[in-house]
This record gives C-alpha cells, sequence and structure tokens, in this order.
C-alpha cells in the first residue's frame, strides 16, 4: 500500500520547489468489511446519499518504513485495525437555470495526519458547479464546471480504501473546463 505526502519537501532536504510530494510504502494490507447505503429516490431538483463502512484490516509492515515513521507517524499503521467510515453526497439540478451542484463530504476515523502519531477522525470535501451555457455552436451543447477539493481520489473509483486514508496534507484544488458534447 502507498502513502502520498505533500509539503514534505523541506523534511526532507529538498527544497519546496523541487519536492512536490513523495511517495513511499507502508506495507501490505488485508482489509474486509460491509457497508450500508442509504440513497434517495431521482427527483428533478434533489438526489443525495449516505454511505457507512465498517473495515477491519491487518497490515504486513514495510521495510522501508524509517523515514515514514519519522515524518508521519500515523501513516505507519498498526498490526489490525478497525475503522468507520461515512461519506455523503448531494446534487442538486436547477432546470431554470441550467445549472448542477454536487457536494460530496467523507469522514474517516483512519487518516493519516502530518500532527498526529496515530490515525485518527478527518474529513475531506469536493464541490463542483456546472453550468449550461446558453448558446449552441454547431449544434453542441457546451457547460462550465468549476469546482474546489481536497478529496484526493474520486469517491467511487474503485481502489484500496487506503488509498485516500494514506494521503498526507492533500492540496486544495480548485478546478476548472468547458465541457462539450456533440
Amino acid at each position: 500500500q502507498m502513502v502520498t505526502l505533500f509539503g514534505f519537501g523541506p523534511a526532507l532536504g529538498v527544497g519546496a520547489d523541487r519536492a512536490h510530494y513523495y511517495v513511499g510504502s507502508v506495507g501490505g494490507v488485508d482489509a474486509d468489511g460491509w457497508g450500508i447505503s442509504l440513497s434517495s429516490p431521482s427527483s428533478r431538483r434533489l438526489r443525495g446519499s449516505i454511505d457507512y463502512s465498517l473495515t477491519r484490516a491487518r497490515w504486513t509492515p514495510s521495510t522501508d518504513g524509517g523515514l515514514l515513521e519519522e515524518l508521519v507517524p500515523s501513516a505507519v499503521r498498526l498490526e489490525s485495525e478497525d475503522f468507520q467510515d461515512l461519506t455523503t453526497s448531494l446534487v442538486a439540478a436547477i432546470p431554470e437555470t441550467a445549472t448542477r451542484v454536487c457536494v460530496v463530504y467523507k469522514l474517516n476515523t483512519a487518516y493519516a495526519r502530518a500532527d498526529a502519531s496515530m490515525p485518527g477522525l478527518d474529513g475531506r470535501f469536493d464541490v463542483q458547479v456546472n453550468q449550461t451555457l446558453p448558446f449552441r455552436l454547431v449544434s453542441a451543447e457546451w457547460e462550465v464546471l468549476v469546482g474546489v477539493r481536497n478529496l484526493f481520489r474520486e469517491a467511487g473509483d474503485p481502489g484500496s480504501v487506503y488509498d485516500e486514508l494514506l494521503v498526507v496534507r492533500p492540496p486544495k484544488r480548485i478546478i476548472g473546463g468547458v465541457l462539450v458534447r456533440f
């Protein structure tokens, strides 16, 4: 399992301009658990969901954890751990203005944190606003996207339950773009 550290250039002996992030291994993990999801029926204006999961993990430690243990002790895991996750998402569609707003908030009890010796409760977010533009060129629909997030990975992407939990000091990102549908 990989860990990604942001903002640790000076601690690694590298200038901040040369070290955007550091990636290391914290060992192997075997995780299982269960989850439940509640979601609202699709409506024209508002959809929402709440996902809860409980995970039990067993770790095989990495042999190169010395530097990680020094920089971020909460990234180096105990032999076994249980943790909980609560992810909430809301999508609002405003047909009068052709606007869509999506908010995702994720709480978890096992985030690695730079300021703690043990993993703990923390949260991450993703807010996006899509606005359809009021014109059509070449029979295409144009849409503008603006977003702010510190959620490092997409909430629904497949992968390890630790892919988000072992990102330390994720940067807040402002995203934007134009989507053209032909």
